[in-house]
C-alpha cells in the first residue's frame, strides 16, 4: 500500500480534517499548552495567531409521552470556552481550545502528504494530554474529503468501482428519470477503527469561459476514520512515537478505502507524470 501511494502522483483531494476530542482540561490548562506550542507552531509556518470565545450548550432531551412538547428540550448553561487559532499562507488551520484540538487544511494545489503533519501533531497532541491528570479523550479522527466533476454521469464506473458508486443500476432501473443527486453512507470497521464512507452525486452548472453554462456533477468520496472512548485510545497516545503511528494507521486505513473507490483505469491515470483526461475535472 506504501508503495502504490508513493506512486500516485495526481489526486482530487480537497480537505483534510484531524480532529482530537477530550475532556478534563482548564482554560489555564489551554494556556499553558499554548506557551509550549505556540513557537513550534510559528517555525511550521503557522504564522497567524488568532482566538475566538465559542458557546457550548447541554441539550438533554426528554423522551417522556406525560411530558408536554415544550418541555421536552432542556438547556444546561452556557460554558464559553477561547479557541487558539493558528493559521498558515497555504490554508492550513491549527485550533486548540480546552475540548478539542484540530487540523484543517484546504487543498488548492500540489498536496504534500499528511506525513508532513505527524511530528507537529504528535508533539501537541503530547504536549495537551501532559497538561492535566484529569484529561480523557473521547474521540480521534482522520477525515479526507475528495472532491472531482464530471461531464457526463455516464462515464462514472470508467473512474470509480460499483462498490463506491452503483449509480450505473440506478439509472437503468429508473431509465424514464433523470438523476440529480445521489448519497450513499457505509459504515466499515477495520482494526478496531469505525470509517463513515460517504459518497454523493450533485447535478450542477458551471460557467463556461465563453459566458455558457454547461452541466456537471459533483462526485465526492468523503472518508472518515475514528475511535472513540478514552481506554480505547488513550493507550495509542502513550508517547509521540506511538501517537506518529497511530496517525499513521489511521492514514493508511483511509488510504485503502480511497483507493478501492477508484477504477484500476483512474489509478493508472493517477500515476502518470502528466493527468491528460480533460472528461474529469479537479484532479491536481
Amino acid at each position: 500500500m506504501r508503495k502504490l501511494r508513493s506512486e500516485i502522483k495526481h489526486n482530487f483531494l480537497k480537505q483534510i480534517i484531524f480532529r482530537l476530542d477530550y475532556e478534563g482540561l482548564m482554560e489555564a490548562d489551554v494556556e499553558k499548552c499554548i506557551l509550549s506550542l505556540r513557537q513550534k507552531f510559528y517555525d511550521a509556518g503557522f504564522e497567524k495567531m488568532d482566538n475566538r470565545t465559542e458557546n457550548q450548550f447541554d441539550v438533554q432531551i426528554k423522551m417522556d409521552l406525560n411530558i408536554p412538547d415544550e418541555n421536552q428540550f432542556s438547556i444546561n448553561g452556557n460554558n464559553k470556552s477561547i479557541v487558539y487559532s493558528f493559521s498558515s499562507e497555504k490554508k492550513e488551520i491549527l485550533e486548540i481550545s480546552k475540548s478539542f484540538f484540530t487540523l484543517t487544511v484546504d487543498i488548492d494545489q500540489k498536496y504534500e502528504t499528511f506525513d508532513k503533519y505527524l511530528s507537529l501533531l504528535a508533539e501537541s497532541i503530547e504536549t495537551i494530554k501532559s497538561t492535566s491528570p484529569y484529561f480523557q479523550v473521547l474521540r480521534i479522527g482522520l477525515r479526507k474529503i475528495n472532491i472531482c466533476l464530471l461531464d457526463d454521469l455516464a462515464r462514472l464506473s470508467n473512474y470509480f468501482t460499483r462498490a463506491a458508486f452503483n449509480i450505473d443500476d440506478v439509472i437503468k432501473q429508473f431509465e424514464d428519470c433523470d438523476c440529480v443527486a445521489s448519497n450513499m453512507v457505509t459504515v466499515l470497521s477495520k482494526n478496531n477503527y469505525q470509517i463513515n464512507y460517504v459518497r454523493n452525486i450533485q447535478e450542477g452548472v458551471m460557467q463556461q469561459d465563453d459566458g455558457t453554462q454547461k452541466t456537471m456533477y459533483q462526485v465526492v468520496v468523503d472518508i472518515d476514520v475514528f475511535k472513540e472512548g478514552n481506554r480505547e485510545i488513550l493507550s495509542l497516545l502513550c508517547d509521540e512515537q506511538m501517537i506518529k503511528d497511530t496517525l499513521e494507521t489511521q492514514n493508511t486505513i483511509e488510504f485503502g478505502v480511497f483507493i478501492k473507490s477508484l477504477s484500476d483505469e483512474l489509478i493508472e491515470t493517477l500515476k502518470q507524470d502528466t493527468f491528460q483526461d480533460t472528461a474529469i475535472k479537479g484532479v491536481i
